[in-house]
């Protein structure tokens, strides 16, 4: 566990994804995937052991979201909605909140009821790289 959760790394440059990333545009999923900064080879991470990403979803449009994880943390940046999952049910959700799935075996799906900029947009982050 030790060396999973603390590994030996390359150093790595501060890197800054713009709020630009999830403005406009097409409801979609922007992976901060650092892996070959980090010489991780196989498989698409932030680190050697969690994921990052902004999720972006287009009022009155939903996106599904699938992370083989112990769980997933999102943070609302902008809008209001609701995530539903078939095991976990539904989590409504504004500007602001946190809110955090346990193990889902199944997808996510987002839904934007509103939100300023024409879509929602969530940070989220778990732990599948693991």
């Amino acid at each position: 566990y030790g060396a999973a959760a603390n590994p030996a790394l390359p150093p790595v440059p501060v890197l800054v994804h713009p709020p630009t990333l999830h403005e406009s545009g097409a409801s979609r999923v922007v992976p901060f995937d650092l892996s070959a900064l980090l010489g991780v080879e196989g498989r698409a991470c932030t680190s050697p052991n969690l994921m990052a990403a902004f999720v972006r979803v287009k009022v009155g449009d939903s996106l599904e979201t699938v992370a083989r994880a112990t769980s997933q943390a999102f943070f609302v940046i902008r809008g209001s909605g609701v995530s539903a999952t078939a095991e976990h049910g539904k989590v409504r959700w504004s500007t602001g909140d946190l809110f955090v799935l346990p193990s889902t075996r199944g997808a996510v799906l987002h839904e934007c009821v509103e939100a300023e900029m024409g879509g929602a947009a969530l940070y989220w982050i778990h732990d599948e790289p693991l």
